[in-house]
């Protein structure tokens, strides 16, 4: 039987891990299969791991067994998810369902009645994945992606949320 998928929150020191795992996700996800070489990757990974060191104290990390799986984040800390990745070495093992359960809690502990978050539309896997979470699909249309520097077809997607009982649990 498999250890169980932990989401806890993330340290500074594990910034260049959590950045190397959103590159990889990013990397074999919809977003490069369709960037056509666009991208400059170097900057890109350097910038996840800047993202992960700023917003360390607003992430939460999946392991399982000592093993980093992925990460979700809350930049601004308000209702909007504003990172969800998981590696290739781990799609498909529940810690992006894990992370984006842990992450809803926090949003409905700090008051908010909804979740939103943005995904690049022509990736299917990540909005099936959000649709079956009760996520419904409010606004779709092009975007300018700072880190990229093109715009991107985005689909912004929202769920209503229950409140939640204070459980002493980390959020992000």
């Amino acid at each position: 039987m498999a250890s169980p998928i932990i989401v806890r929150p993330a340290r500074i020191d594990e910034a260049e891990a959590l950045g190397a795992i959103g590159f990889d996700a990013w990397c074999n996800s919809a977003f490069a299969e369709h960037d056509a070489g666009r991208a400059d990757r170097a900057a890109l990974r350097a910038e996840f791991i800047a993202f992960c060191r700023q917003c360390h104290a607003r992430t939460l990390v999946a392991e399982r067994a000592g093993v980093l799986l992925g990460w979700g984040a809350r930049e601004n800390d308000d209702f909007l998810i504003s990172d969800l990745w998981v590696g290739a070495h781990a799609q498909g093992q529940g810690a992006g369902a894990a992370l984006l359960d842990a992450l809803e809690v926090g949003i409905a502990k700090a008051g908010f009645d909804h979740v939103e978050l943005e995904t690049y539309a022509g990736n299917t896997g990540a909005v099936r994945f959000y649709h079956r979470h009760g996520y419904q699909t409010i606004w779709r249309g092009l975007k300018h992606s700072p880190s990229l520097n093109y715009a991107l077809d985005k689909v912004r997607l929202a769920k209503t949320l229950a409140a939640q009982p204070d459980t002493g649990l980390p959020t992000a």
